[in-house]
């Protein structure tokens, strides 16, 4: 018996797809997703159907499922949406979705797009009002879910959606306050890559940042953007924000692991140098992060994302177009002491933990945190000055066993006590300054401190048997002058006499006496 039954629906109901055989026009094998006529239910790839199966009123078979749309559509982004509904995993319920929903309203002039499916079972009616409210529950309160806008340079703001549930998906997007140009269109759709890897990004294990062309917009097109994700996993939630416009950039990303937080000031572009002097700057920050995860023993993942983050963000303005010079503007001279950076203030905190039952008092924990600001008075007159100051701080915890050959492992009994326990405590800073009077530079200083504290608490077999702290500390300062006349004079004269420009090369040199160092014993002399 192979009955075909009616089935009444508010929108098209799909069965999930079936294998097909492979052949020269379907070389996968995978059939396509299409709708069911509302009259009929073709089901399984036999016709042979044995007595024990049954049928239910939608003609279905007992666990067989049904999708239910909210609008009636075969193109690429319903395609996507069930090719995703029914990955079995939740970190694949976003693939290729962020990507094709750009894709479509770049294609279609920017018309607003919204779409849903939901999963069912079984074969009970559908309530047209209950699978609205079901549609209104997913979009305000996902499980996992990211939010997208973006400011075009002639002011309509884009904004896209997903939502996923156990029983749903949806996306939608819309344009308000303005039309899209052709060209505006066209940029949009170039964001498409970009978008869909950072939602993979953050769904790896363990999280990548990969934000490509998001943290790269055309200024002439796009003036803002704003993405916040929350995605459900089975070790916890995590969330993510970015935010970009021509003042400031920010990076947020908590997880079960800890949190990393990234805050740029990008409003006094006059600070930034050229790229050598930017490489030089990051280069140095990433080296000082990875001492601190190694002396903090911090998770080396998360000390990933932190890098990674700041050295995307930072790269912003690697292909930045130069500003035109006006009388009271800064100039390479001026910034000859600087990072060539933006201001920013950065941090990663780690999940505390207490990993010893017999002295929760003792925690595993690494926080640190760095910031860079600068101030410039009297801007463009001939007794101008520059000064900026960058620092860092680092406070940990962690266990170590004595035995380097077992590995630690901390019970409720003294046999298990057998621990070193360490306290980190580092601060480490900065402080440049360049003065000019009456046009001439008169002043050029650099000082760097770093400072670190070690306190090492043994126990044996649960017994405290020292208790031990260790400081190190230097101070350097440097009157750096005739250093930096000697490298302008000979910048003067290359320009001079062969039309280019020595003074980065001159300086690079020389910028590990005054850019941050968080190890007193590389402070030189």
């Amino acid at each position: 018996m192979n009955p075909i039954t009616a089935a009444q629906r508010l929108a098209p109901v799909l069965t999930a797809p079936q294998p097909a055989p492979a052949s020269a026009s379907n070389p996968t094998g995978i059939a396509s997703v299409s709708a069911v006529p509302s009259t009929s239910v073709i089901l399984g790839q036999s016709n042979t159907i044995s007595d024990s199966e049954t049928y239910s009123r939608q003609g279905l078979l007992p666990g067989q499922v049904r999708y239910v749309w909210e609008k009636d559509s075969q193109d690429k982004l319903a395609t996507t949406l069930q090719t995703a509904f029914q990955s079995s995993s939740s970190a694949g319920r976003f693939k290729g979705i962020g990507a094709a929903l750009i894709e479509q309203l770049a294609q279609n002039g920017g018309k607003n797009i919204s779409q849903s499916v939901f999963a069912f079972s079984d074969d009970s009616p559908i309530d047209p009002g209950v699978l609205k409210l079901q549609q209104q529950r997913l979009r305000e309160n996902p499980d996992s879910g990211v939010t997208f806008s973006l400011t075009t340079a002639s002011g309509a703001t884009i904004r896209l959606s997903l939502a996923s549930s156990e029983k749903g998906l949806a996306v939608s997007a819309e344009v308000e306050g303005g039309s899209l140009s052709s060209e505006e269109l066209k940029g949009l759709g170039n964001l498409a890559d970009s978008f869909q890897s950072t939602i993979d990004g953050l769904n790896e294990v363990p999280p990548q940042l990969k934000l490509g062309a998001l943290v790269k917009l055309d200024p002439k097109l796009f003036s803002s953007l704003q993405m916040n994700s929350k995605f459900e996993s089975l070790s916890g939630e995590q969330t993510f924000s970015l935010s970009l416009d021509d003042k400031a950039r920010s990076l947020s990303l908590q997880g079960p692991s800890g949190q990393v937080q990234l805050s740029l000031d990008t409003q006094d572009a006059e600070l930034l140098g050229k790229s050598a002097q930017r490489k030089a700057a990051i280069d140095n920050y990433l080296t000082q992060f990875d001492a601190a995860q190694r002396r903090g023993r911090g998770d080396e993942n998360l000390m990933n994302l932190f890098k990674n983050a700041f050295t995307q963000l930072n790269s912003i303005d690697d292909n930045r177009q130069p500003a035109v010079q006006s009388p009271t503007a800064l100039n390479d001279k001026d910034r000859a002491l600087l990072s060539g950076l933006a201001d920013f203030s950065a941090s990663i905190s780690e999940t505390t933990r207490r990993s010893n039952p017999m002295r929760l008092d003792e925690t595993d924990s690494f926080t640190f945190s760095t910031s860079q600001s600068t101030t410039v008075k009297n801007r463009g007159l001939q007794d101008r000055s520059v000064e900026q100051n960058q620092q860092s701080k680092l406070t940990a915890s962690f266990h170590r066993g004595l035995n380097p050959l077992t590995n630690l492992m901390l019970g409720s009994d003294r046999e298990s006590q057998n621990y070193s326990y360490h306290l980190i405590d580092d601060q480490a800073s900065s402080t440049t300054r360049l003065a000019y009077d009456k046009g001439q530079l008169v002043e050029a200083s650099a000082t760097q401190q770093a400072s670190q504290k070690e306190r090492i608490l043994t126990y044996v077999d649960g017994h405290l048997k020292s208790d031990v702290t260790t400081p190190k500390a230097v101070t350097q300062s440097r009157n750096v002058l005739n250093l930096l006349r000697d490298a302008f004079e000979q910048d003067r004269i290359a320009q001079r006499d062969r039309g280019v420009s020595l003074l980065e090369g001159l300086l690079q040199s020389q910028r590990s006496r005054w850019l941050l160092q968080t190890d007193p014993s590389k402070i030189a002399a």
